[in-house]
């Protein structure tokens, strides 16, 4: 349905029923740049069926007067319709010796909020980037610290148990246990929550402008938000028990007991002193072996601050490292201890 809008006189400020050319007050015309509007401290006045339209005036291209669209002459200088400029929504035509401006986009308020978090977010990450990510610093060498280890093996018999009897091992028994679980539906529990649901709350009333004094009344349902009460189903689960044989054996094999260590502060490193052989071809229980050997190697550094640093090497770059030696190494930018 239509009902009608209102327009204000420039001359008194009389608020005029859009069906009024002339002001009720002082009777001055209605103006040819005229914008319609709806007043709602008057009450909601509906256009009678016969005179409701939905066809915005049309504008005079020689008085630019508003002009109905069922009108073909316009009513106050009595130029052709075929002659006008555009319609009550077209933008007014600029000068022709003016240049048109770029027109400009606007952003709607979620668009720009959107764009000033992706920005926030941009920035954040640059910032984690730039903060944790690793800097070059530069020490000198002021000296050198190693650490070196020979296991010792013994051959054993050893008791071990598993899900199955490696090759050369003797069975001593077995059992029937627990290997694992799987999740078993055992039953179902009725729970009640509280559940949100938006449900109509009437209808709000909005009016699009029509262009000829008359505007569209439009309703749209309105929702709020209701919480309810709901039963739900839900499984619940046991954990079942799966069983395997587990055996449990004797085998013969070489275990370690012991390491063998050296350490020192200076750029000599040695093994430590052992008679053991590094292997035994027919191993009888009780002998003895050399085991994995580990190795490690540090040049104590100055930092810019003159703390002391170690930054680790392997072997072959370590041994031709020298005292006084300027040596680069990466860090955190707030911190000096090497990465």
């Amino acid at each position: 349905m239509n009902v009608w809008g209102y327009w204000k006189c420039p001359y008194c400020g009389e608020v005029v029923r859009a069906d009024h050319k002339d002001c009720t007050k002082c009777g001055a015309s209605i103006p040819n740049d005229v914008k319609f509007f709806m007043d709602t401290d008057k009450p909601v006045e509906y256009v009678d069926e016969a005179q409701e339209s939905d066809e915005a005036n049309w504008l005079c291209s020689f008085c630019r007067s508003q002009n109905p669209a069922e009108k073909d002459h316009c009513e106050n200088c009595g130029a052709k319709r075929s002659d006008a400029l555009g319609d009550y929504f077209s933008k007014p035509e600029k000068p022709t010796n003016e240049p048109e401006a770029p027109a400009k986009k606007k952003l709607s308020s979620k668009a720009r909020k959107r764009l000033i978090l992706l920005g926030a977010v941009i920035l954040a990450i640059l910032f984690f980037v730039w903060l944790f990510k690793p800097v070059t610093r530069t020490g000198e060498i002021t000296g050198f610290e190693w650490e070196r280890s020979i296991g010792v093996e013994e051959y054993q018999r050893v008791k071990e148990s598993g899900w199955s009897v490696p090759g050369g091992a003797e069975l001593v028994s077995s059992n029937r246990e627990i290997r694992s679980y799987r999740q078993v539906l055992d039953h179902y529990e009725y729970k009640t929550k509280r559940v949100a649901k938006r449900v109509q709350d009437g209808y709000k009333v909005e009016y699009k402008d029509l262009g000829n004094g008359q505007f569209k009344e439009v309703k749209k349902p309105k929702y709020k938000t209701v919480y309810e009460n709901e039963r739900v189903k839900t499984p619940v689960y046991r954990q079942e028990p799966i069983y395997d044989t587990k055996y449990y054996y004797n085998i013969d094999k070489w275990k370690q007991i012991k390491t063998l260590d050296t350490s020192g502060s200076d750029h000599e490193p040695k093994w430590a002193e052992t008679d053991l052989p590094t292997s035994v071809s027919a191993p009888k229980y009780g002998d003895k072996r050399q085991g994995a050997k580990t190795e490690k190697y540090y040049a104590v550094i100055k930092d810019h601050n003159g703390s002391t640093q170690k930054i680790e090497y392997g072997f072959a770059e370590w041994e031709n490292l020298k005292t006084g030696d300027k040596v680069e190494y990466k860090t955190l930018r707030f911190s000096d201890d090497p990465l």
